[in-house]
């Protein structure tokens, strides 16, 4: 019988992880979101210098990779809680939405003009008003 070391352990997860981690790429490409995107980049990276260090007997590397990897675990424990609403995950998702909610009435309005001033449809005088309501006159 073949016996794995620890070694050959991780080298057959960090290939399992740079497959899935591919499969995951190319469906967030189907996407139109970029951050998914950025991240799986900067896991295959990790994960390439995890493998190399593996090899290489490089224990900065792997150990870069191990706490690399309980924060991708984390992450995305917590991203699968939050998209199944476990917990009280769906108060943080309403808490954020009332954060954008009140960004967006509190934002002012920067429509000044710097060639017209206020108004953008050029200076207009002070104009007089008079009380008297003036009639149309017909001959």
């Amino acid at each position: 019988m073949g016996y794995c070391s620890g070694r050959c352990t991780l080298v057959a997860v960090c290939g399992a992880q740079l497959v899935s981690v591919l499969e995951r790429q190319i469906f967030d490409f189907l996407g139109y979101q970029w951050a998914p995107i950025l991240a799986n980049f900067i896991h295959i990276i990790v994960v390439i210098l995890g493998l190399f260090g593996t090899i290489q007997y490089r224990p900065r590397y792997i150990t870069g990779y191990a706490v690399w990897l309980v924060l991708w675990v984390t992450w995305n424990v917590f991203v699968i809680c939050f998209y199944l609403e476990a917990g009280d995950l769906s108060k943080l998702a309403g808490f954020i939405y009332a954060c954008y909610v009140v960004k967006c009435i509190t934002e002012e309005e920067d429509s000044f003009d710097f060639i017209g001033g206020f108004d953008s449809y050029g200076y207009q005088g002070p104009q007089k008003t008079s009380h008297l309501q003036l009639q149309p006159m017909y001959m």
